[in-house]
């Protein structure tokens, strides 16, 4: 942890976040920020090979930090009780179970992970992040169903007047973009000396280092 906030991220020009989905039947969002905060590009991706297109493809990925969300496991069971029941039922600490056999337990999915080590493999500078606990360090998390349309609004003009990303599209950024470029801010809070967040390594999850943020500086 203290080696990843002693790293120097000064040399980079370029910020990408990723909102990766849980399968190619939802679209993954992709945003590139540079350094004056410029929104630079926005794409939708599918598949795996289009995430892998989008960043094999990327021209000066040496200058860029790369951020991508980690996906919720599709297999997970989603109702409230079951979800809830959870926070009792201590099941990976059970010997009787294996968890291995019990993918509904698994909050989140490892799509692309293999590949994401590669590229961390190669020197490429590439982290992950979670979309709903960044949101809550930045101040974001709102009232509105997740994902929902006044949701995403909020989300968009939060964007635009509170961390000056003045270039947004005028009409309805879809949700999944609104995400990827949360991951591409927190790329530009790592290269951001003068910001007012300190970014620090929260967990570590199939090979790679999870961000989030800490307090704001007083």
């Amino acid at each position: 942890m203290d080696n990843l906030n002693k790293k120097d991220f000064s040399n980079k020009h370029y910020f990408v976040g990723i909102s990766l989905s849980s399968g190619a039947s939802l679209d993954s969002g992709a945003a590139v920020l540079d350094r004056n905060l410029n929104l630079i590009r926005l794409d939708k991706l599918f598949t795996m090979e289009d995430v892998k297109f989008f960043i094999n493809n990327f021209t000066g990925k040496q200058e860029a930090i790369f951020n991508i969300s980690i996906p919720e496991n599709p297999t997970m069971l989603n109702a409230k009780w079951k979800l809830l029941s959870r926070e009792y039922q201590l099941i990976q600490s059970s010997s009787l179970i294996d968890v291995e056999k019990l993918e509904w337990t698994h909050r989140f999915s490892t799509r692309g992970s293999e590949f994401f080590r590669e590229c961390s493999a190669k020197g490429i500078d590439i982290f992950r992040y979670d979309i709903r606990e960044l949101k809550s360090a930045l101040g974001l998390s709102s009232a509105f169903k997740l994902r929902s349309p006044i949701d995403c609004k909020s989300l968009q003009s939060a964007f635009r007047y509170k961390f000056k990303i003045y270039d947004l599209p005028a009409n309805m950024v879809p949700a999944a973009q609104l995400e990827a470029i949360l991951g591409a801010y927190l790329g530009y809070i790592m290269y951001n000396p003068e910001s007012e967040y300190n970014f620090t390594k929260k967990a570590e999850y199939a090979g790679l280092d999870v961000l989030g943020l800490d307090l704001i500086h007083v």
